[in-house]
C-alpha cells in the first residue's frame, strides 16, 4: 500500500493550505475593507442588516451591493449583485408553479409575489394570500451551495479517480487528496473501528470532505454559510445517530438498558443517563459544528463592522480607511483561524462519528 509520507505529509499539507488559503485571502480582505469604507461612509444598510443578512438563509443568493446613482431624496442608490433561485410553490387549487423574483428588497419580493397570489410573511417565509397552506419547495442559499459543493466534491473525488486507472501513482488532485484519505483511514478509522474500518470509511470520507470544503466555500467573499446552517448540521448529526443506532450490537443495547456487572439499584441509575447520552452525542456533533463555523463568521464581519462604525460615525471614508489597517490585522488574523477551524471542525466531526460507530460495534468482553 502507498504511504502518505511518500508524497505528502498530512499535517504538512493541511499547515500549507492554512498559509495558502490566509495568504491568498488577505487581498480579498483588504479591497473588500476599501470599498466597504467607501460604502458605508456614503450611505446602504445598517450593521446588524449586514451582518445577519450574511448568515440568514434566503430565497436569493445576495453577494453584495454596488453604489450606482442617487435616489431623489438623495441617498446613494445601491444595485445588489445577487442570483436568483426558483421559487418552486405547490398550491393545494393553483397545483405547481416555478418562478424566479427579480426584486431584492423585502417591498420589491413582496409585491411580486402578491401579482401571483401570496405574500411574504415577517419571518421571511412565502404564505398565500387566501390563507390556504401551501408547500414551499424553493431553493434556497444554502441549499443551492450545498448542491454546488455536492457536485465540485463528485467532480473532485471521480478524477482523482481517474487517474489510478492509468497508473497506480496519484497524479494532479489525487496527490492532494490521496495523504488526506490515508489519514483519515489509518489515524481515525482503523484505531476506532479496527475490522470494521473499511465498511465506514466511504462514510467518513464523504463527512470530512463535505465539511471540510463546505468551510472553505464559507471563507471565500461570496457570502456563504453553509455550517453556519444549524439544520444542515442537524441532518449531518441525523445521519450519524441513525447509522450508530442501526448498526449498534447486543453490548452495545446491554450497556444502555441493562449495564452489565453492576447491582441492580446502579443499573436502574445508569439507565436514564445512558438513555440520554445516546441523544446527547449528535446533539454535540450539531452544535460543536454549527456553534464554531457560525460564530467565526459573525467575528469575521464584526471585525470588518470596525470600518462601517467609524465611517458611518464621522461620515468619512478617509476614517474607515484609517481602522481599515488595524481591521486588516486582526482580519488576517481571523481568516488564518478559520482556515484552521476548517478542516478542524471537519475532522472533529469525523473523528467522533468514528469513536460513536466504534462503542455501537464493540462486542462484550
Amino acid at each position: 500500500m502507498l504511504n502518505p509520507s511518500d508524497f505528502i505529509d498530512p499535517g504538512g499539507l493541511c499547515a500549507f493550505l492554512a498559509v495558502t488559503c490566509a495568504g491568498c485571502m488577505w487581498k480579498r480582505f483588504l479591497l473588500l475593507s476599501a470599498s466597504f469604507s467607501f460604502l458605508w461612509a456614503g450611505g446602504g444598510e445598517g450593521l446588524a442588516d449586514f451582518i445577519l443578512g450574511h448568515v440568514k438563509d434566503s430565497y436569493d443568493w445576495h453577494i453584495t451591493d454596488i453604489p450606482w446613482g442617487k435616489n431623489p431624496d438623495g441617498s446613494t442608490h445601491y444595485i445588489p449583485i445577487s442570483i436568483p433561485l426558483p421559487r418552486i410553490i405547490y398550491h393545494p387549487k393553483a397545483g405547481l408553479s416555478v418562478f424566479f423574483v427579480k426584486g431584492h428588497t423585502p417591498a420589491e419580493v413582496k409585491a411580486e409575489l402578491e401579482a401571483r397570489g401570496l405574500t411574504l410573511t415577517p419571518e421571511g417565509k412565502i404564505a398565500a394570500l387566501d390563507c390556504e397552506p401551501i408547500y414551499d419547495f424553493s431553493f434556497t442559499k444554502t441549499a443551492f451551495q450545498f448542491l454546488i459543493v455536492g457536485i465540485l466534491l463528485l467532480w473532485l473525488m471521480r478524477a482523482a479517480a481517474r487517474t489510478y486507472q492509468q497508473s497506480l501513482i496519484p497524479r494532479g488532485i489525487a496527490r492532494w487528496i490521496e495523504p488526506v484519505v490515508l489519514f483519515i483511514r489509518d489515524e481515525v478509522a482503523r484505531p476506532t473501528l479496527h475490522h470494521h474500518a473499511e465498511r465506514f470509511m466511504p462514510y467518513l470520507l464523504t463527512v470530512f470532505f463535505f465539511i471540510w470544503l463546505s468551510n472553505l466555500f464559507g471563507l471565500t467573499p461570496l457570502n456563504s454559510n453553509i455550517m453556519g446552517n444549524i439544520t444542515l448540521t442537524f441532518f449531518l448529526a441525523l445521519m450519524t445517530f441513525i447509522l450508530v443506532q442501526v448498526n449498534g450490537t447486543k453490548a452495545y443495547w446491554e450497556h444502555i438498558f441493562w449495564y452489565p456487572g453492576v447491582p441492580i439499584p446502579l443499573k436502574l441509575f445508569l439507565m436514564p443517563l445512558e438513555i440520554i447520552g445516546v441523544f446527547v452525542k449528535p446533539f454535540a456533533l450539531m452544535i460543536r459544528l454549527f456553534a464554531n463555523i457560525f460564530s467565526g463568521h459573525l467575528m469575521m464581519l464584526s471585525v470588518i463592522g470596525l470600518i462601517f462604525i467609524l465611517a458611518a460615525a464621522l461620515k468619512s471614508a478617509v476614517a474607515g480607511l484609517g481602522i481599515a489597517i488595524i481591521s486588516v490585522g486582526l482580519g488576517l488574523f481571523v481568516m488564518a483561524l478559520e482556515t484552521l477551524v476548517a478542516v478542524l471542525q471537519a475532522y472533529i466531526f469525523t473523528m467522533l462519528t468514528a469513536v460513536f460507530l466504534g462503542s455501537a460495534l464493540e462486542e462484550s468482553h
